[in-house]
């Protein structure tokens, strides 16, 4: 593997308990670390494989923490991949509403010239303008989420380095 097709992540550590949620009894990821890991992880290109190198002074509990990045990644694939039918969902009902009362609005404007100024025409292209957002940003960084961390779950490695000067 060369080096252009991995990026590496180092995570130094003090003390292994700053690694967990201290209010979870389970070992789930402080919130701190989470964060870190996903900034460094959104600048990734192309087809990198991810390496996280965790630093410590002191011997750490090397299994829990992989179960916990492990369950981690799983959780945040579950909440980008529910977003995403979520989105698909409201983009399906925006673009039926937004067209229903656009169609109603042209159908009955002949019969009633004053529709053309109503708030049924301002509705329905308001509906569909939302549903271009969607299709637009939305949609794509929610795929885009989700790919992710399918990639970090399936292309990610976890090694441990242990220096007492640290």
């Amino acid at each position: 593997m060369d080096q252009s097709e991995q990026m590496n992540i180092v995570l130094v550590v003090d003390d292994e308990e700053s690694l967990y949620n201290r209010f979870n009894p389970e070992a789930e990821l402080s919130e701190a670390v989470k964060a870190y890991i996903r900034s460094k992880f959104v600048g990734k290109t192309g087809r990198q494989n991810i390496g996280l190198t965790v630093w410590s002074s002191c011997t750490l509990n090397e299994e829990k923490f992989r179960s916990a990045v492990s369950s981690w990644v799983r959780d945040e694939k579950e909440i980008f991949r529910q977003k995403e039918k979520e989105l698909l969902r409201t983009l399906l009902a925006l673009l039926f509403v937004g067209s229903a009362l656009i169609i109603l609005s042209l159908r009955l404007e002949k019969q009633f010239e004053v529709l053309q100024y109503s708030l049924i025409p301002v509705l329905g292209s308001f509906s569909l303008g939302r549903c271009a957002g969607i299709l637009v940003m939305e949609l794509p960084t929610a795929r885009r989420n989700k790919n992710l961390s399918g990639e970090m779950e399936g292309k990610s490695f976890i090694t441990f380095e242990y220096d007492p000067g640290l």
